[in-house]
């Protein structure tokens, strides 16, 4: 999936893809520190609530409307944080699953988005490019 995403030049779906990829390898990192499931990780809070920011910046940048899936998936992973931190005797399994499940439609979204938008470009149909910026 993310090597059909990369290949496909479109640039929305290649800032989404690469925000999860970086996520994840900084969740491992995380989780290789010695951050768990079993009690609820500050450090896993902050770096969920930072994608969650940085999904929201290319919602709000973006010029489809398909990015605002994003934001709205990873507020429900952010708010599996603070459910752990407000009841923490929550099991650790469904703590656990609750943070992988929303990466999936994530997934699925971008990757939906790059086929729409790749074979538009085929078919030759109008997809809204990034805006050039003027030099002063």
């Amino acid at each position: 999936m993310f090597a059909y995403v990369e290949f496909s030049k479109e640039r929305e779906p290649r800032i989404a893809i690469w925000t999860l990829v970086t996520a994840s390898f900084l969740t491992l990192g995380a989780l290789l520190s010695g951050a768990t499931f079993y009690v609820a990780s500050s450090l896993l809070t902050a770096l969920d609530f930072l994608v969650l920011a940085v999904f929201l910046i290319h919602a709000l940048r973006s010029r489809y409307y398909w990015t605002l899936c994003l934001p709205a998936f990873q507020l429900l992973t952010c708010l599996t944080h603070v459910a752990k931190f407000a009841a923490p005797d929550i099991m650790s399994q469904v703590y656990s699953a609750g943070q992988a499940f929303w990466a999936y439609p994530q997934m699925l979204v971008i990757l939906f988005a790059a086929i729409w938008s790749r074979s538009a470009r085929r078919a030759g149909m109008a997809v809204p490019v990034a805006r050039a910026r003027r030099r002063k």
